[in-house]
């Protein structure tokens, strides 16, 4: 073989290994950087996507703010700042007296404090108590003492016996006060 040829198909072969070499080296990372920009681009306009159905709700609860102002002020409201237990009593009592149940027997504990979130310090006073009345003004006081009357409470645990028409309940409440408001 003639050298003239040798140079001529070395210097194709340099130039094939050259343009493969440049590929790999130079382009195919510029398109595999290409395709991470665009599914990088496709995933950052589904998060967008979700960002505004996000947004979009929080408008919606956000022009509802002033019906959740109110009844965080009406909540508030059955939150009084000190434990208050004589006009707690008074609205028991008072509970009775409109359903036709008679209240007796009520002892209340010591006050422990609740973990709540935000400022506020809740604590709880448990109260045990004993009701007796006819069978169908049972329901009504318990509505009232949990619905109407204006303090938070929450019946705890109850027992219930009847005996001759007469039902009387041995219930357990707890009463909530904040601090902090």
């Amino acid at each position: 073989m003639r050298p003239e040829r040798l140079w001529i198909l070395g210097g194709a072969f340099t130039a094939v290994i050259l343009l493969v070499a440049g590929y790999y080296l130079a382009i195919q990372p510029r398109y595999q950087e290409a395709d991470d920009l665009r599914t990088l681009a496709n995933d950052t306009t589904v998060d967008v996507a979700k960002l505004r159905s996000q947004i979009a709700d929080l408008d919606k609860e956000n022009k509802r703010l002033n019906e959740y102002t109110a009844q965080v002020k009406e909540d508030l409201a059955a939150l009084p700042e000190t434990d208050s237990v004589a006009a707690l009593l008074r609205e028991v009592q008072v509970a009775g007296d409109l359903t036709g149940v008679t209240v007796s027997g009520v002892s209340v504990g010591g006050a422990t404090d609740l973990t709540v979130a935000g400022p506020l310090t809740v604590h709880t006073l448990p109260i045990s108590l004993t009701a007796s009345g006819p069978a169908a003004k049972i329901n009504p006081f318990l509505d009232q003492l949990q619905k109407v009357q204006p303090r938070a409470l929450l019946v705890g645990a109850v027992n219930a016996a009847t005996t001759d028409g007469k039902t009387s309940l041995s219930l357990t409440i707890q009463a909530f006060y904040a601090t902090g408001k």
